[in-house]
């Protein structure tokens, strides 16, 4: 005999899509051809901020797929100020193998041409010299000054921890 639990569980799996192609953001980017967004990075675990980095590429990609121009800038500050220099000597040797992971990511971004950007008051609250971070990135004097001007500009702010 069929309980009304289970029937209930067979039409929830029934509703539930079956796969992520038939998902859409047309609600969103209904009349957009171009989305400008800054991405406050902020990550101090390794592995998240790859994750992080993952989805800021993935989010570029489907913008694009959707006809949409991604303007992206990317704003590191706090502990993430570590993973964007050209030294070893500001990450545990533990977390090189992720570092070379990141540096390949900002690589890729710059090529894709989006902007850069590190925090000088979080690069001196970590002892990293300006001339430390890899050459892609711009080292800005605020980066809470940063994050202003650019949502005046119409740019979306999205927070990465």
């Amino acid at each position: 005999m069929w309980s009304l639990f289970k029937i209930s569980l067979i039409l929830l799996i029934l509703a539930t899509p079956a796969s992520a192609a038939n998902l859409n953001n047309d609600a969103a980017l209904a009349d957009l051809t171009s989305a400008k967004v800054i991405f406050d990075i902020n990550v101090d675990k390794p592995n998240l901020l790859l994750l992080r980095l993952k989805f800021i590429d993935k989010t570029y990609r489907q913008l694009q797929g959707f006809g949409v121009t991604p303007e992206f800038v990317l704003a590191f500050r706090g502990k993430a100020s570590r993973y964007v220099t050209l030294g070893e000597d500001y990450v545990h040797p533990d977390e090189l193998a992720q570092k070379r992971q990141v540096e390949d990511w900002i690589k890729q971004f710059k090529k894709s041409g989006m902007a850069l950007e590190q925090c000088a008051m979080a690069a001196e609250l970590q002892r990293i010299e300006f001339d430390e971070f890899l050459p892609q990135i711009e080292v800005v004097a605020n980066g809470y000054i940063s994050m202003i001007g650019y949502q005046n500009k119409g740019y979306a702010l999205v927070p990465m921890d």
